[in-house]
């Protein structure tokens, strides 16, 4: 499954005169990448496991937030990737991956706005920043933290009252107390439709599309790779780049990959009278972002098995939330749409070569954050790939920080 991390690594590739093959067994982005808020952050910035996570457990324990679920069977089969994971709840881990995530989606939304431009998708690009919204004074003080790290970290924002939010969006009910308006953001309107645009290029560049799963993985001398139809390629140089599915791959040849998924869900509704930005209503736990179909509710974390049955809750409560954010009409699509985002224990991608063989590279495990640090990441391979010094510091997302 290949979505838009690893199309921008082989279309880097490609236009590196590389002779790139891009196997998906169904249509590249129509995954993971397919049902995003369409958010182009430069600023999301504060990873998941930070130090006021462990303040909020107990109530996102009980599942009284919609910013986060957990399943039980997950966290049975799961603990030691849990407390890992809790582990990195540190203010120097804070300090360390806000740095590392500002420079790459600092570097990735540059690349994205002339790979948009190049693919003559400017309809799809919105320079309207991201707002975030608050229902109360306690939420807002809450926010503080990450505040901070924003202020260090150089990000452009604007905080504001009840009375300037509705100025911004008309469409809100008066029922927020604050907001924050992250300005130098993006958002696109259809994540699916720039997925398409770049493989587009990808093509033109003389790469090549392959739809067809691959069932195994071996390096006698060069790379083999054998396809569903038994069919074989073979390659000198291998890159993972399968986002959930990426860890059972590496998996195959001897990798122990600490990754989980936080599944998250969408539904589409008649937009009412519209949104101009995608907003994430903080006390809520949902993102609502104007699509081509609709608007889209985007729920919070859901940590669950990859293939563990879907459960809906969490995006119907989500939707609720918004009709009391934004009229909206009725819901267009039947069933919600789902996908899983790659996490690993310290919620930093894994970019770079593969400790245990020759010509074999991952760019993987880019959490909620794909389609923001994409770009960056594919640069960031593509360099090391050719013994380059890369356009920013690959350190903190090597993989070996863990031992696989």
């Amino acid at each position: 499954m290949c979505g838009i991390v690893g199309i921008l690594t082989a279309l880097d590739l490609q236009k590196r005169n590389c002779q790139v093959t891009l196997l998906d067994p169904k249509e590249p982005g129509s995954e993971t990448s397919y049902g995003n808020s369409g958010v182009l952050s430069e600023a999301s910035v504060v990873i998941s496991n930070n130090p006021n996570l462990k303040k909020r457990l107990p109530q996102l324990i009980k599942g009284k937030s919609n910013a986060l679920t957990v399943r039980f069977g997950f966290v049975i089969k799961n603990l030691p990737w849990i407390i890992q994971f809790l582990s990195h709840c540190t203010d120097q881990h804070l300090e360390l991956s806000s740095q590392a995530l500002r420079n790459l989606q600092k570097t990735s939304l540059k690349i994205h706005k002339e790979l948009i431009k190049e693919a003559g998708a400017n309809n799809l690009l919105r320079e309207t920043g991201w707002l975030k919204i608050f229902r109360s004074e306690k939420s807002f003080a809450a926010y503080n933290m990450e505040l901070n790290v924003l202020k260090r970290r150089g990000v452009n924002y604007i905080v504001f009252n009840s009375e300037e939010l509705r100025q911004i969006e008309p469409s809100l009910k008066p029922i927020f107390y604050k907001g924050v308006l992250l300005q130098d953001t993006c958002s696109v309107s259809s994540p699916f439709e720039l997925c398409k645009n770049y493989v587009r290029l990808f093509k033109i560049a003389g790469g090549k599309v392959v739809q067809n799963a691959v069932t195994k993985i071996k390096r006698p001398n060069q790379w083999n790779i054998t396809l569903k139809n038994n069919k074989n390629l073979e390659a000198d140089e291998v890159v993972i780049a399968a986002g959930p599915w990426s860890a059972e791959i590496a998996g195959s040849l001897g990798y122990r990959i600490p990754m989980a998924w936080e599944r998250g869900y969408h539904l589409h509704l008649e937009p009412g009278p519209g949104i101009n930005r995608p907003i994430h209503d903080v006390d809520a736990g949902y993102v609502m972002s104007p699509q081509l179909q609709g608007v889209r509710i985007t729920s919070g974390v859901e940590l669950a098995d990859r293939e563990a049955p879907k459960s809906f809750l969490q995006i119907f409560r989500a939707v609720a939330s918004a009709k009391e954010a934004v009229k909206l009409g009725k819901t267009i699509e039947d069933t919600p749409w789902m996908g899983r985002r790659p996490t690993l224990i310290d919620s930093l991608p894994m970019i770079g070569k593969a400790p245990k063989h020759n010509n074999l590279w991952f760019n993987f495990g880019h959490q909620h954050n794909g389609l923001s640090t994409s770009a960056g990441s594919a640069k960031i391979l593509t360099a090391l790939l050719h013994h380059e010094t890369p356009p920013i510091d690959p350190n903190p997302f090597r993989p070996t920080r863990f031992r696989l």
